[in-house]
């Protein structure tokens, strides 16, 4: 049945999006986070999970791993009906050769945050007279549940998440749709058949939409568009937007006295050319250190105890957590093809969607500045369809089948295509002889030569529709972007294939938007621009493997060593970075400051002293991410400030040279399964590294996909090849690697060099500033002090249970937060100190690496087998760990008061809530910003072995509506007491 397909289908996409497998336990939980709803089992026949999984083996895989049962997708072979769905790219619109669309894409993760803006604080009280918040006339629709069947007869629905999902829906739809399509747009959307009464109610949400007949039309449907938005406000002051480090004083700044040192023009000037580059604001405590870089003199440090001097070539504020998609971009496309648009009515632009890794198809790439994309899926396929089945439905009436007469460039046109059944809009780009034409396909990005006979008015009621291609440049291929072998490799690997595609943020007014494109299909992660980058590598200097001399440059934890060898484009690259270290002396200016990271950006970066190639592997946020030294297969965590762009005089030479560090494994060893034993690697770090007498005997070469492992014998210090005197065979005999390994990330390297968390000395010196608590104190929590009855506070909920138990975060401490992970990544993944082996206690506080973030945890548990049960102090989550991914939490990262608060919902009696109930509540409050009022607050000291001092009891408020205010326990009361009912 169709319930069954969808619910596969939705399940597909949970599965696939984690590599790992989801345990059975918590697919549930995983499903309703992705479809709001739980998969319903009896529905679909069935009372155990277990046993609907094992139904559906073409969906999902079962298997036993460390004794839990987990579920992967199955190979999906559904490729046609999604191609459809996603593409429609009809014969007659087609260029080149058909390419297989690919069908198995998996979901980033993006910013918890992203979705979600601050919530306001000033409430609208509810009713007194109507505890439920419900008005008098319950026919009414202002909130609450109702509705009306055909007979008449009561038939609940939740007008707020209605009203709620309508408004997300016509945000993707900002162009309209029809009222006949909004059933089934829902039902897609959500998952959840759209009550009939909505259709009637909808008129009269003025709040949230409006309802039209268009009247140049002769269907009896109606139009149903998002409300006018207001105009927007524009900034007087144009001063450039900067944001300092938290750990400023907050506080208004004081007058300027008259003995005040001022900053010079000079300074001034120079200060102004740094911050231009950072588009999205510049800590404070970088600034002297980047000056210093930059100009070779020193930074004013008066000027930081003086920020007033300023404020009129910038501002100064604490930022909010980083969100790349706070501001929904508008693309206007009206000139995709080079041409202008000779229309009277002209389409609304294009709307980015609102997640932070879109999916699209990538139709053209004439160069790597002109990549063509439309954006797939029903938000967006869906209303372009039914579209074109009305522009079928339209032209074939026979007043409409009459030819254009004298097309001329630019002209948008109706399109008829080869079988004289499908339509669609074009523009005219070349007339080529007096019955041939040469049309663009505003909606697929597709050039195709046509008979004039083709070609009809097209009227303007198909104008209200976006064009659905548009045009991205590709980040870092700017210099490269009509080269062959990138052309080639763009062929490949992205024209006519679906990609999740991540918009960077401009940095100038109408500029082009900027793309990081993924192909997520397979096992890795692919980053299609820096493999088109790679592509331009110069194979001739890649490491030599008949010669056998090597150094070793870095050691992992599951025995993988990284290696370089005497070769033509070792030699080069360390005359290049000679050159460019006397370059970048001679250069004063802040030109080379990397404004715009992205994963897969290559650049350089200070190791052991001296500049190296590096590409960014994963970003935090814009300030903190991760990078690979891959020219010594060394990881490292910095901040952007620590990055330079190559100068334009090296970037072909630095591309042309491959990476120079190569990946090694010692063969033939008998190695537990897991990463080594700490004290194996230890031993082969200090046998290996810094040796200049190394030799290695080659036993084989593994590739895949262009990636190679080198399998050999490590000879140090010898002059034969005797297999008895190689480092593997004293390794094996040492029986380190037999040790107890509890296990950990299979590709974490330890490392330390001059590139680790510099001056430690800054965050104690601003400690009480930067995360606004007491220094020398064990354990900070927010106190019961802290709230006030009655007080309204700004929260995210980032878990909840049911109205009994959820968990609050202080929105107002967020972006603290962010930047004490920050720290924390930067510290943990440099330094050397972190290696130690912890003995680790219950119910004391570490710091864990989960999910690659390193955050503050409770122990609950230690576990036989290497896992550790944690709670997230800051996050209220409960997760396990390895033993070997837990580290001491340094007193610096205890300033900050634990984020997560424990709380319970007024105005509700507390009691067993049912799974209906909870899973309604979930909906409207879990990874939302909210303002909660606090009733009253319990002391929880007396607790022991936990480390919150209190218990809140609030009422949540949902303000996002323009017309009133949402209060979650009036929702709560009335379901509650209408499941009873039914029961």
């Amino acid at each position: 049945m169709a319930d069954s397909e969808s619910i596969k289908k939705m399940l597909r996409s949970v599965l696939q999006s984690s590599k790992s497998g989801v345990s059975i336990s918590s697919l549930q939980s995983e499903y309703r986070t992705l479809c709001g709803e739980a998969i319903p089992l009896k529905k679909l026949g069935f009372s155990k999970l277990e046993d609907y999984l094992r139904s559906i083996p073409s969906v999902v895989r079962l298997d036993y791993r460390m004794g839990e049962l987990k579920c992967f997708a199955a190979v999906c072979q559904e490729t046609a009906h999604i191609a459809e769905l996603v593409a429609r790219q009809k014969n007659s619109k087609k260029c080149g050769p058909s390419k297989v669309i690919n069908c198995k894409m998996r979901f980033k993760a993006s910013n918890p945050y992203m979705l979600n803006v601050t919530p306001r604080s000033s409430l609208r009280q509810p009713s007194l007279a109507v505890a439920s918040n419900w008005p008098a006339n319950r026919s009414q629709t202002h909130g609450g549940y109702r509705g009306f069947s055909a007979s008449g007869d009561y038939s609940l629905y939740d007008v707020s998440l209605v009203q709620r999902r309508i408004t997300q829906l016509l945000e993707k739809y900002c162009s309209g749709m029809w009222m006949s399509k909004l059933p089934e747009v829902y039902s897609q959307m959500f998952k959840q058949k759209l009550h009939p009464q909505v259709l009637i109610d909808i008129e009269k949400w003025t709040h949230i939409c409006q309802v039209e007949k268009p009247p140049s039309s002769n269907r009896a449907d109606r139009l149903i568009y998002p409300p006018l938005p207001k105009p927007p406000t524009v900034s007087v002051k144009s001063t450039m937007k900067v944001a300092f480090s938290p750990s400023m004083n907050s506080a208004p700044s004081p007058p300027l006295k008259s003995s005040a040192v001022t900053a010079s023009a000079e300074v001034r000037q120079k200060i102004k050319e740094l911050l231009s580059k950072y588009s999205g604001g510049l800590w404070a405590h970088a600034l002297p250190k980047l000056f210093m870089d930059t100009y070779k003199m020193p930074f004013p440090e008066h000027v930081l105890d003086n920020l007033f001097q300023l404020l009129d070539i910038c501002t100064v504020e604490y930022p909010l957590p980083h969100d790349k998609n706070r501001v929904r971009k508008c693309l206007t496309q009206c000139v995709i093809n080079g041409l202008e648009v000779l229309s009277p009515v002209v389409p609304p632009c294009l709307v980015v969607p609102s997640e932070q890794y879109p999916s699209v198809l990538v139709t053209e790439a004439k160069s790597s500045n002109a990549v063509t994309i439309r954006y797939v899926g029903v938000n967006y396929s869906h209303l372009h369809e039914a579209m074109e089945d009305v522009m079928a439905s339209f032209y074939s009436q026979s007043s409409m089948q009459h030819p254009l007469s004298n097309p001329t460039v630019g002209q948008l046109v109706a399109v008829r295509g080869e079988d004289g059944d499908d339509l669609a809009r074009a523009q005219v780009i070349e007339i080529m002889d007096s019955n041939k034409v040469k049309v663009y396909y505003m909606d697929y990005g597709l050039s195709v030569e046509t008979s004039g006979t083709n070609l009809l008015h097209l009227h303007q009621d198909f104008l209200s529709l976006p064009f659905q291609a548009t045009n991205v440049r590709l980040a870092g291929l700017e210099a490269f972007s009509s080269h062959p072998s990138v052309l080639s490799s763009l062929d490949t690997l992205a024209v006519g294939k679906i990609l999740l595609m991540e918009t960077l943020k401009s940095c100038e007014q109408n500029e082009v938007p900027v793309a990081v494109l993924y192909d997520t299909s397979e096992e890795e992660d692919l980053n299609i621009n820096s493999t088109c980058l790679k592509a331009l590598q110069d194979k001739t200097m890649n490491n030599p493997l008949t010669v056998f001399f090597l150094f070793v440059t870095n050691v992992c934890a599951d025995g993988i060593m990284y290696c370089q060898l005497p070769s033509r484009g070792n030699t080069r690259l360390k005359k290049l970075l000679e050159q460019t270290e006397v370059y970048f002396i001679s250069q004063m200016t802040s030109d080379y400051l990397v404004a715009r990271p992205f994963s897969g950006k290559f650049c350089l970066a200070r190791y052991k002293g001296q500049w190296a190639r590096v590409e960014i592997t994963s970003m935090h946020d814009n300030r903190v991410m991760e990078i690979v030294f891959f020219d010594f297969g060394v990881p490292a965590t910095v901040e952007v400030t620590d990055l330079r762009e190559i100068p334009p005089l090296f970037l072909k030479d630095f591309t042309l040279i491959p990476p120079q560090a190569i990946k090694c494994r010692l063969a033939e060893l008998t190695v537990p399964e897991g990463d080594w034993s700490q004290e194996a690697v230890l031993w082969l770090k200090e046998a290996t590294l810094g040796s200049e007498d190394c030799k290695m005997k080659i036993v084989k070469l593994d590739e895949h996909k262009g990636d190679k492992l080198v399998y050999m014998y490590l000879f140090i210090g010898v002059d034969s090849q005797e297999l008895h005197k190689s480092i593997n065979h004293q390794l094996d005999r040492s029986k380190l690697l037999h040790k107890f390994s509890s296990g950990g990330t299979g590709n974490t390297c330890w490392w330390h060099n001059n590139c680790t968390y510099r001056n430690r000395s800054r965050i104690s010196q601003h400690n009480t500033n930067k995360y606004s608590g007491k220094p020398q104190v064990r354990y900070i929590s927010l106190s019961s002090s802290f709230f006030q009855l009655g007080q309204n506070m700004d929260v995210f909920v980032p878990v909840a249970c049911h109205p009994g138990y959820f968990v609050l975060q202080p929105w107002q401490d967020l972006h603290k937060l962010v930047v004490l992970m920050g720290e924390m990544m930067l510290y943990y993944n440099q330094t050397g100190k972190t290696n130690t082996v912890t003995q680790i206690q219950k119910r004391e506080v570490y710091a864990a690496k989960i999910d690659k973030n390193w955050h503050r945890v409770q122990v609950k548990a230690i576990l036989a087998n290497g896992l550790v049960s944690v709670y997230e102090l800051d996050h209220g989550k409960h997760e396990l760990v390895r033993s070997t991914l837990i580290r001491p939490l340094i007193e610096e990262f205890r300033q900050l008061p634990f984020q997560a608060i424990a709380a319970q919902l007024a105005g509700v009696a507390q009691q067993q809530w049912s799974e209906e109930a909870s899973m309604l509540f979930r909906n409207h409050v879990e990874k939302r910003a909210l303002v909660a009022q606090v009733e009253s607050v319990h002391q929880m000291s007396e607790v022991k072995g936990e480390l919150w001092a209190c218990r809140l009891t609030v009422y949540l408020v949902d303000t996002t509506m323009e017309d009133r205010d949402l209060w979650i326990h009036s929702i709560m009361t009335d379901i509650n007491g209408e499941l009873s009912s039914a029961a």
